[in-house]
């Protein structure tokens, strides 16, 4: 009974009949696979917790009542911590400055704040609970602290509660004897952002106006009247020369601007330049891989030259033996490349789960998403496959060129 042999078969054989050999070639293409798998995998996610971390940073400055700095007095003008909110004051402005803010040269975004009041709740919070209106249209501060993304806008009657308030998204919370429904809810902020309820402001202005909610010693909060107004500057942008703008738009007895003293661009643009380094180093290690691969490509072609010569002397073109050695080192890089994808992907995710990254990059690690790192891993492949295309190039034209008779001889 005869058998047909096709070409992955004989491709295939090959490989058993030198299982030590193929598995160094396969740890080989493993080996490049994981480096650069890893590398891009563990940049990528330092990348975005810092660019996670630097839009927590909220607001660069915050521009208020001019009372607010008399507030402040004791306690510093600077803002050591991220600028989520306003705090809570009794002093409003009208929100027709909005414009004014925003056309000063630099200011990237600008966002209104309201706050409404503060009550008790012992179901809510054991600590006093804060109101705020928002704009969540603009609003840049509380929103990047959402555990969950909203899967669409604020809404009426809809709020985001503080990491420490009680109450699960979807379920209903009072308010004053207003109901409204749990949108979303923040990470810890560490302030006390995390006690507080936000809104938008047609609800803040709609609960203002109950009686009871504003402390009779506050005046009326009417449409329109805001507490305070966040600022984003734009990037490369001198924080100091931009608040020295806004301060010259307005009188001195208006409003005051207070900004933070420190920010995290600078450690994200540093970081942002890790991702080219990396590039380097994975392209030394294929540079130097590439030799040992061609090496181990020629070992196998003049291993199997008397099977060459004995498919040329059967007829075999030389395509087609050309065909057979590039198979052979695509088949091994294929296999090298996922074995070496998956067994970084299992390694780093039991180091994640276990703290290890966190610590090792001195930052809060936050995974790549499915399709990222889909993305990355299509790039290993790819290298590692084209690395094994590459090397076996002049070993499978010489071998396609071999004179039957002297291959099956085994004499060149």
């Amino acid at each position: 009974m005869k058998k047909q042999m096709n070409y992955l078969t004989f491709i295939l054989a090959g490989i058993r009949n030198k299982p030590g050999r193929n598995l160094a070639t396969v740890f080989c293409f493993a080996f490049i696979a994981a480096n650069i798998f890893s590398g891009q995998y563990l940049i990528a996610g330092a990348v975005g917790s810092v660019g996670q971390g630097v839009s927590r940073m909220g607001a660069d400055y915050i521009v208020a009542p001019v009372q607010y700095s008399v507030f402040l007095r004791g306690a510093g003008p600077d803002n050591t911590f991220a600028i989520v909110k306003a705090l809570p004051l009794a002093w409003r402005m009208n929100n027709n400055i909005l414009d004014k803010i925003g056309s000063v040269q630099g200011v990237l975004g600008i966002s209104p704040q309201l706050y409404v009041s503060t009550f008790n709740s012992s179901e809510l919070s054991p600590s006093p609970v804060e109101v705020f209106g928002i704009d969540p249209a603009t609003d840049f501060t509380v929103q990047p602290w959402l555990q969950q993304p909203l899967t669409d806008p604020l809404g009426p009657g809809e709020v985001i509660i503080g990491y420490e308030i009680s109450g699960d998204v979807s379920s209903k919370i009072q308010v004053f004897n207003h109901i409204y429904t749990i949108k979303g809810r923040l990470d810890p902020t560490q302030s006390a952002a995390d006690t507080t309820i936000f809104m938008r402001m047609d609800d803040a202005y709609s609960l203002a106006a109950t009686e009871g909610v504003v402390p009779p010693s506050s005046s009326r909060i009417s449409p329109g009247d805001i507490n305070a107004v966040l600022v984003r500057i734009g990037p490369g942008e001198d924080p100091d020369i931009v608040g020295t703008r806004i301060r010259r738009s307005f009188l001195p007895s208006q409003i005051t601007v207070i900004g933070r003293h420190f920010a995290l661009d600078p450690a994200s643009q540093d970081i942002q330049g890790l991702p080219g380094l990396l590039n380097v180093i994975s392209v030394i290690i294929v540079v130097a891989a590439f030799p040992l691969i061609a090496l181990i490509a020629a070992m196998v072609a003049n291993e199997r030259r008397r099977e060459i010569g004995l498919l040329k002397s059967m007829g075999a073109k030389r395509n087609v033996i050309f065909f057979f050695v590039i198979a052979e080192s695509l088949v091994l890089a294929a296999i090298g490349g996922i074995v070496g994808v998956v067994a970084s992907i299992i390694t780093l995710y039991m180091l994640n789960m276990q703290g290890f990254l966190n610590s090792a990059l001195q930052v809060s690690f936050r995974m790549p998403s499915i399709g990222a790192a889909g993305f990355m891993a299509g790039i290993a492949l790819f290298v590692v496959i084209a690395i094994g295309s590459l090397s076996s190039l002049y070993p499978a034209y010489t071998s396609s060129r071999m004179n039957p008779y002297d291959a099956i001889r085994g004499e060149r």
